[in-house]
């Protein structure tokens, strides 16, 4: 199911539905244009769309990346990870 969700991100950010803007601090905004959203993201969440846009194929590599960026633990990482694609993909419907 989360490969699922992880493709209809990619797919949005690919068609350029989804525009990732970064920010100097290392957070950022994504603008949905048809769903007329400014969404705004902290470090770990700008982290996860970066990884996402850059090819990242499952939930692992999302969660194993932000354990490398952010003094994490895995499954915290791994929840974290899930919870944000969930409720991306949930604001594309």
């Amino acid at each position: 199911m989360q490969t699922d969700l992880l493709d209809r991100i990619r797919a949005a950010l690919d068609s350029g539905r989804l525009t990732v803007n970064a920010l100097d601090d290392g957070s950022g905004v994504l603008l949905d244009l048809d769903g007329e959203q400014l969404l705004t993201l902290n470090h770990s969440a700008m982290q996860l769309v970066q990884n996402i846009e850059s090819g990242a194929l499952d939930l692992t590599a999302l969660a194993t990346a932000l354990t490398e960026r952010f003094e994490v633990d895995p499954e915290r990482a791994r929840r974290d990870a899930e919870a944000f694609i969930e409720r991306l993909a949930g604001a594309l419907d």
